[in-house]
């Protein structure tokens, strides 16, 4: 009885500890998001991260090895909901076009929901730029292949023009970008409906086979 007890209290210590390192964990890539989309990749350091956490600076070298891992999960815990809504639309049971024209629309949305995110996004492109092709980021590369999967199943369903995929689906993607980025430098919010339609428009007009 007495092991049983023990043993009931160590799984309690163990999911304590999980739910703590988790918590902590959060905190520490909130705390990178919120410094990055303020003041930017030259405001964010390892010191200003922990201050802004609230843990000591050690600490954040228990959960990442440098700024760039913390980055790298700041990054992907920010599109995170982009992320699994849009995959979600592109390998859901819609027909191709509907796929791409829901995708502008999420794409879009997300966006003009997050506009503080557009500060990440330029910082993810620089830093591309600077030490790696942007175009062979996996994480840039996962949006274009999934993409490109929908342009293929459009030409075996006989509603596109069979294309280079994965070069239709780069400029598909790159197009949303250059929206978002062309509707904040104007500050133009909502409406968000008009600007998704105007690119799956001119998509669609030079994908869709002509009968």
């Amino acid at each position: 009885m007495t092991g049983w007890f023990l043993g009931m209290n160590s799984d309690k210590k163990q999911e304590r500890k999980k739910a703590l390192d988790a918590f902590t964990r959060q905190s520490i890539l909130d705390a990178a998001v919120d410094l990055l989309t303020r003041d930017g990749i030259q405001g964010l350091t390892m010191d200003r991260v922990a201050t802004e956490a609230g843990v000591a600076k050690g600490t954040l070298y228990v959960y990442f090895k440098n700024k760039e891992e913390i980055l790298d999960a700041a990054l992907d815990a920010s599109f995170y909901p982009l992320v699994t809504e849009s995959f979600a639309l592109l390998e859901s049971d819609l027909a191709p076009d509907k796929k791409l024209a829901e995708y502008s629309l999420c794409y879009v949305k997300f966006f003009d929901e997050h506009r503080d995110l557009i500060r990440v996004i330029f910082f993810d492109r620089e830093r591309s730029n600077s030490g790696k092709s942007h175009f062979t980021d996996s994480r840039y590369r996962t949006f274009v292949e999934r993409v490109a999967d929908v342009l293929d199943e459009g030409v075996r369903q006989g509603l596109f023009v069979p294309s280079d995929s994965m070069k239709i689906a780069a400029m598909f993607i790159e197009a949303h970008t250059g929206m978002v980025m062309q509707r904040i430098h104007e500050g133009i919010s909502g409406d968000v409906e008009k600007d998704a339609r105007q690119i799956t428009d001119i998509f669609m007009e030079g994908l869709r086979k002509r009968k």
